[in-house]
């Protein structure tokens, strides 16, 4: 583990590690993703995210600002997607990280993930 916990965290979703990143919640945690509802639990948490990596044969975030305020960051990165065909595509998106401690209490995370299932490229 390095200094930088977010890191740290986004290394385990990076790798889908579902069951990795959920573990870094607390028990009553929230995780919502784009506007999906709301996953309650680490339960819940990895199962909705191992559904998710099943879709994706990879992810990488690479973080282009991040604001820490109180126990509270927000990140915003550039998320390349490898798809199962083995091409990629970069999105942008952001997260809003509330931690208690060093577990997870709240995470939103907003990305449009629509071009990633895209089959066309607009010319």
């Amino acid at each position: 583990m390095s200094d930088d916990w977010l890191r740290d965290a986004y290394d385990k979703a990076d790798g889908l590690d579902a069951a990795g990143w959920a573990a870094l919640f607390e028990d009553d945690a929230t995780f919502t993703m784009g506007n999906n509802p709301a996953m309650v639990g680490p339960a819940q948490i990895e199962a909705g995210l191992a559904g998710f990596f099943s879709s994706i044969k990879g992810m990488r975030h690479d973080f282009t600002n991040r604001v820490t305020v109180g126990s509270t960051e927000f990140a915003e990165a550039m998320v390349t997607y490898t798809r199962l065909d083995g091409s990629t595509v970069t999105i942008p998106g952001a997260a809003i990280i509330e931690r208690n401690g060093s577990k997870i209490a709240a995470a939103r995370s907003y990305v449009d993930i629509m071009p990633l299932y895209a089959t066309e490229v607009a010319q």
